[in-house]
């Protein structure tokens, strides 16, 4: 099996509290430096490769690309490092995995989004603007993951993000899967969570413990 060969590849040995219990969790409390970023990267490139790889749409009508996974970061510093965690996850995979932040030439990056993207890896202000421009369609979004999204908040980006979520072409969230991993559980998080995700377990990871909350559904 090519993902369980870069897990290898990876020198992953063993998974993390945070990796165990992720999925299908989704959301979750996790310190940082807790393994986070491979507990969404792998289930998301392996649920694009179960969907097959070139079966979703390439380009919507005069809408751009139509990506199948939408992962959100607060920088661009941790957007890069996702996409090359994402990279090592989808060696040699066919799974095509593009980054997009502000404070880079849009250009470059668009003529890399143009040879086609299964995964894409973004800042919300530099999607709003890619979608804005007609270059991304949401609208086969299947699987969504907010890293680091208690950062995002206080950065200001609580209006983007349901700009994006919410307003634009991207599936109900019954019609995805959505991940949502945060360092910390403040209110802000809370409603959130209750506003995108309609049916969830939170999974709080620290240091060597797991705690489970009871399942949540929104009424």
């Amino acid at each position: 099996m090519l993902e369980r060969k870069n897990i290898k590849r990876c020198k992953y040995v063993k998974p993390t509290p945070i990796q165990r219990h992720a999925i299908p969790i989704a959301m979750a409390c996790a310190q940082t430096g807790s393994g986070k970023t491979a507990a969404f990267c792998f289930p998301i490139i392996s649920g694009v490769l179960n969907n097959g790889v070139g079966l979703s749409p390439a380009r919507g009508v005069d809408c751009g690309v139509c990506p199948s996974a939408l992962i959100l970061s607060p920088t661009r510093e941790l957007a890069g490092r996702i996409h090359k965690e994402a990279k090592k996850f989808g060696y040699q995979s066919g799974v095509k995995i593009v980054v997009a932040y502000g404070g880079a030439p849009i250009s470059q990056q668009l003529r890399i989004l143009d040879r086609g993207c299964d995964i894409l890896v973004a800042t919300p202000g530099r999607l709003v603007d890619m979608i804005e421009r007609s270059r991304v369609s949401l609208s086969n979004i299947k699987y969504l993951a907010l890293d680091e999204a208690d950062r995002m908040l206080d950065m200001g980006f609580e209006p983007q993000i349901r700009r994006i979520v919410e307003q634009m072409d991207m599936p109900r969230s019954g019609a995805r899967q959505t991940l949502l991993f945060s360092a910390t559980f403040p209110d802000e998080i809370q409603r959130l969570a209750a506003d995108f995700l309609s049916n969830y377990i939170f999974s709080i990871c620290w240091k060597s413990w797991i705690k489970h909350m009871t399942h949540c559904t929104k009424s």
